[in-house]
């Protein structure tokens, strides 16, 4: 078969442009997402207040307790886990570019609301986050719906990686930032600052970001058949089914393959996301809040190898060095073994330095799955991706949820005993993920994604009528 070339130079290439804005636009979702929990924290502080008889007193503009504020920070998850589905389902309708420009500008407005929802009581601030949830929700898998369209397949694991690279950054700068923010401007422009800058960036996708490559203006005719012999060469040149197959996707061992690999990765992220600044403070007696870095240097780690990754994943392809499934396979499980050894040495050293590096080595080292189970949804239906991604982060949001809680259950004194268990069970989940994944996951086109041209009809159906006249003889 003859090798596909794209000659259309580098810097011109719209596929680029697509990824790089994908990539502006998970920065701008995970801003929205976690700036209230640097925000929480100067809203609920003690400060001086200047009443209106001029009397001055040292107290909280929110005096709200751990509980209220638990409810708060947890709320956003329960709009998030509602929607992933239905914006699975809607990208496939109506176009990813729509489904994910628009949750993004959703999330955006509900966040420059925030300010004034906050002083109407905080149960308009969490039902403001209950918004933003499913905003974000609707948002988070359509994305693999203009990647279906707009990217090669030989191209896809670092299309995935680089793109979803944006929640790592988005993170990093959402923390920080808000910190940064709140202290020099005060709390309210955190939410501001962050929604006027996801609005430009809707705008910006607005105008960039099209249906697909027929639709798209800016792109040379070069680019553009390039990309569709492209993804026709990966389905045999057979017609892709549009209409969704429901029961084939939830009895298909390849989409439970990657919905359960997507759980015990969550379940390692949401664990070290959430516990790793209190274990920081309350093990390893550092001040987090001033300690910026440390905190951080986790997802600098991650940010870094999701690039490499991704690259080198597209490359052993390209060259026939690894099939599709066995990268998607060895990268998985390179990732989640690699996870489980930092983690159980973090467990049971007792050397900081060792700790911290090992810690972040765990946290990083989780972006070689980005060439795994996360690109694999493109493999296996790439019109289906997005819905398949949404069942599976359906699935995968649960650890946000339950960890934390588990989390607090267990940790009650704490102690490193403790946080050992809990790191334990972070190694044994995901050593169980990996496994299903290693012996059940697939790279190739399922069946169910694809419709037989019309002369494999005449072929089958004239085969089925000979067997018949057969068996009456």
């Amino acid at each position: 078969m003859t090798e596909l070339i794209d000659n259309t130079p580098f810097f011109k290439k719209k596929r680029y442009l697509v990824v790089l804005m994908a990539f502006l636009g998970y920065i701008n979702l995970y801003t929205l997402r976690v700036n209230m929990s640097v925000a929480i924290v100067a809203m609920t502080d003690n400060k001086s207040i200047i009443h209106d008889d001029n009397s001055e007193t040292f107290e909280p503009e929110f005096d709200w307790s751990s509980k209220a504020k638990g409810y708060v920070l947890s709320s956003f998850f329960y709009g998030y886990i509602c929607t992933q589905i239905p914006g699975g389902i809607l990208a496939s309708k109506i176009g990813g570019q729509w489904v994910f420009g628009l949750g993004i500008l959703g999330t955006a407005v509900m966040t420059l609301l925030t300010p004034i929802l906050c002083y109407q009581g905080i149960g308009y601030l969490i039902l403001s986050r209950v918004i933003q949830g499913i905003c974000s929700g609707l948002a988070y898998p359509s994305i693999n719906m203009v990647y279906a369209n707009y990217i090669p397949p030989i191209e896809r694991s670092r299309t995935a990686s680089y793109g979803t690279s944006g929640i790592f950054v988005g993170t990093i700068l959402g923390n920080f930032l808000s910190g940064l923010i709140s202290e020099y401007f005060g709390w309210e422009y955190i939410f501001y600052i962050f929604g006027a800058v996801a609005v430009l960036w809707y705008v910006l996708w607005y105008f960039t970001v099209k249906s697909g490559p027929d639709h798209d203006s800016w792109m040379s005719q070069g680019e553009r058949d390039f990309i569709k012999k492209s993804i026709a060469s990966q389905s045999g040149n057979k017609a892709q089914t549009t209409k969704t197959p429901w029961k084939a996707i939830f009895t298909s061992i390849p989409v439970y393959a990657i919905a359960i690999s997507h759980f015990s990765y969550n379940w390692g992220y949401y664990t070290m996301l959430t516990q790793l600044p209190m274990y920081m403070r309350d093990i390893l007696d550092f001040d987090v809040t001033k300690s910026g870095f440390l905190s951080a240097l986790p997802y600098l780690v991650q940010t870094i190898i999701v690039y490499i990754s991704g690259f080198l994943a597209d490359f052993v392809q390209k060259k026939n060095i690894l099939t599709t499934t066995q990268v998607r396979k060895y990268f998985n499980t390179t990732s989640f073994v690699s996870q489980t050894i930092f983690l159980l040495i973090a467990a049971f050293v007792s050397n900081t330095p060792t700790i911290v590096a090992c810690i972040s080595m765990t946290v990083g080292i989780g972006a070689l799955a980005m060439s795994g189970w996360l690109a694999n949804t493109l493999d296996i239906a790439p019109q289906f991706g997005s819905i398949i991604l949404g069942i599976s982060n359906t699935l995968a949001t649960l650890p946000g949820i339950v960890s934390p809680i588990l989390s607090g259950y267990i940790a009650s004194t704490p102690n490193s005993f403790e946080y050992r268990i809990i790191f334990i069970i972070t190694c044994a989940i995901g050593v169980a993920g990996m496994t299903f994944y290693l012996f059940f996951a697939s790279a190739e086109l399922q069946p169910w994604a694809v419709v037989e041209s019309n002369g494999d009809i005449e072929k089958n159906k004239n085969t089925d009528k000979k067997a018949k006249n057969k068996f009456k003889e």
